[in-house]
């Protein structure tokens, strides 16, 4: 079972609030859902090599990640995962019965 620290609620809202706000189309979703779900806050300005870059900021948490937030993240992706697998073999289940 996930952490019982995460938090779906956060996740959505994360997601409605954030994701939209990501430079790329695709990836702010699961980066939003993940962030409101830990608790935590990704992205957002930070410097690389002496170079700001000011991006949107991912869910309101903590900006902090340690080690426990990542196995925590795994854990989160291997069960959504397990759910998508397990939609998809249904859905194939369903339109090879009606063929």
């Amino acid at each position: 079972m996930p952490s019982k620290n995460a938090s779906a609620t956060a996740a959505w809202r994360a997601v409605l609030r954030d994701a939209s706000r990501h430079r790329s189309p695709n990836a702010g979703y699961p980066e939003a859902a993940m962030a409101g779900a830990l608790g935590l806050s990704l992205a957002g300005p930070r410097v690389y090599d002496g170079v700001t870059i000011d991006d949107a900021t991912m869910g309101d948490g903590r900006r902090d990640a340690t080690a426990a937030d990542i196995r925590h993240a795994l854990t989160l992706y291997q069960y959504a995962d397990a759910i998508l697998i397990a939609l998809v073999a249904a859905t194939t289940g369903v339109v090879i019965a009606l063929i």
